[in-house]
């Protein structure tokens, strides 16, 4: 008997939380595509539900019908300057979306290689043998300047303004996209979530609920349920990866 193809098994949930009416949130899941997303709209009305659907959409479209053979950190990083695009044009056309954007963070993945993607401050991260990492990179403005001015982690909580994006999807026509790549080792699990998980939830929480040998729902709504206990003041939304 040969040995199982190695896979990324996942499970993916939302959760408007306990302060918000609506959730501008929007996940995606496709294994097949070995692709998984969480972007964080925001906006007037209901526009960052809209700009939230809208690059995770074009995202997945671009992968799905790459125009050119880019190797996969690279399709991933013109997918989501694409979504930029054409979060910008809609936000620009329409005016009950003007103002509107939103955060993504993607995984894409060529087993055993996985490649993280993120604008703005959803977070992806690596659970490895009891160590919790996170891959992506925060573009937040209380970031910029705990790594600028060295920022204690005391300083960084109580800034007043910690959760101002430095960058975000639709917001301007000239955006960065950060990206990690690593190559996954059996039992790593894989985080992608909304700052309505990793707002409210500290690491040490994560890492103890992610530890936990669980189908990936169970664990998903564990993590939910640990932002809803401590107020769940955004929408919660969280991705799980796990290599077998």
């Amino acid at each position: 008997m040969g040995s199982l193809m190695p896979k990324l098994q996942g499970w993916g949930a939302s959760d408007p939380g306990l302060v918000r009416q609506n959730n501008e949130d929007t996940l995606f899941l496709d294994e097949e595509l070995g692709l998984a997303m969480v972007a964080d709209g925001m906006g007037g009305a209901s526009s960052g539900e809209v700009a939230s659907a809208l690059a995770i959409e074009t995202v997945a479209a671009y992968v799905r019908r790459p125009p050119l053979e880019w190797p996969p950190a690279q399709l991933l990083e013109e997918a989501i300057q694409e979504a930029n695009r054409r979060v910008l044009e809609r936000a620009s056309s329409d005016p009950h979306c003007a103002g509107m954007g939103s955060t993504i963070v993607a995984a894409l993945w060529r087993l055993p290689e996985l490649f993280i993607a993120n604008v703005g401050d959803s977070r992806a991260y690596l659970w490895r043998a009891g160590v919790l990492t996170q891959l992506s990179y925060d573009q937040t403005l209380v970031n910029e300047l705990r790594l600028r001015f060295g920022l204690t982690e005391e300083e960084v909580s109580s800034f007043p303004h910690r959760n101002v994006l430095t960058m975000a999807v639709g917001t301007a026509a000239d955006m960065t996209v950060r990206t990690h790549e690593l190559r996954l080792e059996p039992g790593d699990r894989i985080l992608l979530c909304s700052d309505g998980l990793s707002g409210p939830v500290p690491p040490a929480v994560l890492a103890e609920t992610l530890a936990a040998e669980a189908p990936p729902e169970d664990l998903v709504g564990r993590l939910i349920t640990a932002a809803k206990e401590r107020g769940a003041p955004d929408n919660v939304t969280a991705v799980l990866l796990r290599y077998l």
